[in-house]
């Protein structure tokens, strides 16, 4: 065994209770000498120091030997380790990979939403914020996409002198999975009804769900794009889509409004909306046309029928007075070629108007000039 003792320190220790002074009696006691009582002694502090070094040099000799003993060998054939240094050990907010069972953090940033809305004859505010107008007759594209589409019949009234408003809006595509929605302005001489899949919905305010895939809600309540209809009652259809899509329609007596919110699509998108591709630039009357084509082509119609079209005298004075020739030729040659090639001379007309006065929010206040008496009577203007 390990055994054995040594001195350590020498302390001073006192044992009176009183006041004093105290003097050294020998060379290991102090005595006190003072007015108390007491004496104050070297006290030797003795601590097992060999003890502890016998037995520690033991357990150092056990712990090389184990090493030794452990250490693997560099003789095999088939292997070898090499020691690289000791594992690191990171706390868990440090890893480098993604723990199992867990949603990594994604790094891209949402997309953008935005809105489009058109209004009135009609004009729009696209989703990059480009301002085309449609003033001519006929089906059109609002949202071209794989998926999601959706078309507007746009249609003259006397109140814009043969100017076209939104009169009807069509959504579809296989994003409604074989459903379509049609919307009609109030009045029943332009429609006057909610449909889904050409059946009547909606007669009254409530909610409607088609399907599984799309909620209709009918309320009298939303943010107009026009402030001027605000003087009318509010009839708001509210249409929550696939595809994260939202569309408010406005229902008026012989017209539509309409807003649309979404993110930009998969596969692209186009229409009177824009291509919601950051630039305003390009969302243009002409270059819409161009993209896609002038009016909604056969075989793509979401409505039963294509309409038929009308230009009216103020329209045609209009044209061959305002948009200049050579302008009005190149017009006339762009709808030819985004046309139908059954496209009739007021097709034509219609879609020559649109690109020479597509990009002019006054175009009503044009037409207005070439109107006649009993055209300022329809639309309810009394004579200057």
């Amino acid at each position: 065994t390990c055994g054995g003792e040594t001195t350590g320190s020498i302390s001073l220790l006192y044992v009176g209770g009183g006041v004093g002074e105290w003097v050294e009696e020998t060379t290991t006691t102090y005595k006190y000498v003072g007015a108390g009582a007491g004496d104050l002694i070297i006290q030797v502090q003795k601590k097992q120091t060999f003890f502890w070094g016998c037995c520690g040099f033991g357990v150092f000799a056990l712990v090389l030997v184990a090493i030794l003993f452990l250490w693997p060998s560099t003789k095999t054939t088939t292997h070898k380790n090499t020691f690289t240094g000791f594992p690191t050990v990171r706390p868990e907010w440090m890893s480098t990979t993604s723990p199992p069972n867990r949603v990594p953090i994604s790094t891209t940033p949402p997309a953008v939403r935005q809105v489009c809305m058109c209004w009135g004859d009609p004009h729009c505010v696209t989703f990059d914020l480009g301002r085309p107008s449609f003033y001519g007759e006929g089906e059109f594209w609002i949202l071209k996409n794989p998926q999601a589409q959706i078309q507007g019949r746009y249609m003259g009234t006397p109140f814009t002198y043969g100017l076209a408003a939104a009169q009807k809006i069509a959504i579809g595509g296989p994003f409604l999975q074989g459903h379509t929605i049609e919307v009609e302005p109030m009045e029943h001489a332009y429609g006057g009804h909610i449909l889904v899949d050409g059946e009547p919905v909606l007669l009254n305010f409530g909610t409607y769900r088609v399907g599984d895939v799309a909620t209709i809600n009918y309320n009298g309540q939303g943010d107009l794009p026009d402030q001027a209809a605000s003087q009318w009652t509010t009839r708001a259809v509210h249409l929550e889509l696939p595809m994260d899509i939202v569309m408010t329609i406005f229902r008026w007596g012989n017209y539509v409004d309409f807003k649309l919110e979404m993110s930009p699509l998969p596969g692209g998108q186009d229409g009177s909306c824009g291509n919601f591709n950051g630039d305003a630039s390009d969302d243009t009357t002409p270059a819409i046309f161009k993209r896609i084509g002038a009016r909604v082509g056969r075989g793509e119609m979401l409505f039963s029928h294509f309409t038929d079209v009308s230009f009216t005298s103020e329209e045609q004075s209009m044209l061959n007075t305002d948009c200049p020739e050579g302008e009005l030729m190149a017009a006339r040659e762009k709808c030819r070629g985004g046309l139908l090639q059954t496209a009739t001379e007021k097709q034509l007309n219609a879609c020559a108007f649109d690109v020479c006065f597509g990009m002019n929010e006054h175009a009503l206040s044009i037409a207005k000039k070439y109107a006649t008496a009993e055209d300022r009577a329809a639309a309810h203007e009394a004579l200057p």
